[in-house]
């Protein structure tokens, strides 16, 4: 099968990636009966990778700055995202499974690239700093830590990591709304950013 043959029109409309091609299909080493998918997007993703990796729960990222690769732990797979366009994909069930996957992806870059032009470059690199350092720990302190089990989890502890893990949101937390903790809300605010805040499900309106 030829690179022609490989290549889908995944968002005719996209502001910056709308194609993909799938350049290789091997077994995947890590999960037996599964595929490590290799694929080329149509644009360089140069400028829009570290905003990207904003749009993903911090637990869920590996950003390496000096070669901007972004890893994301999503959809059970580990996907790379290289600055040139390649993406690799390991975990994956056959061609359809990685482009539905790819599709989302490739929506979350057009948005990605439509920000740009909004997004200050100090603001970016506040937010990769945030991202690289965050724990459970440090989003349990910014939690009101009342243990109240409104979120679903049994304790504020168990709730910090879902947080960081992308299983659950912000808003889930309820004491957080309240005005007697605003200085938790504060400074949930130092530590991640509001649209990393926004991001992880806290509405500020």
């Amino acid at each position: 099968m030829t690179d022609e043959e490989n290549k889908h029109l995944i968002l005719a409309n996209g502001a910056l990636v709308r194609e993909v091609t799938i350049k290789e299909i091997r077994p995947c080493i890590v999960a037996e009966g599964m595929v490590r998918v290799l694929m080329q997007l149509d644009s360089s993703l140069e400028t829009v990778i570290p905003l990207l990796m904003a749009k993903y729960p911090p637990g869920k990222v590996n950003y390496l700055k000096k070669k901007n690769i972004l890893t994301l732990s999503i959809y059970d797979r580990l996907i790379t995202i290289y600055p040139s366009g390649k993406v690799s994909m390991n975990k994956t069930i056959d061609e359809d499974d990685a482009l539905n996957a790819i599709t989302n992806i490739m929506a979350d870059i057009n948005q990605a690239h439509l920000q740009q032009s909004t997004t200050n470059t100090k603001d970016l690199q506040d937010a990769q700093e945030r991202l690289s350092n965050i724990g459970p720990l440090d989003l349990y302190n910014c939690l009101p830590q009342t243990g109240c089990g409104d979120c679903g989890e049994a304790t504020c502890t168990a709730f910090a990591m879902k947080l960081l893990s992308g299983d659950t949101t912000l808003d889930c937390c309820t004491p957080l709304k309240e005005r007697e903790h605003s200085n938790k809300l504060k400074c949930l605010e130092e530590l991640l950013g509001k649209p990393l805040m926004a991001n992880m499900g806290w509405n500020f309106l």
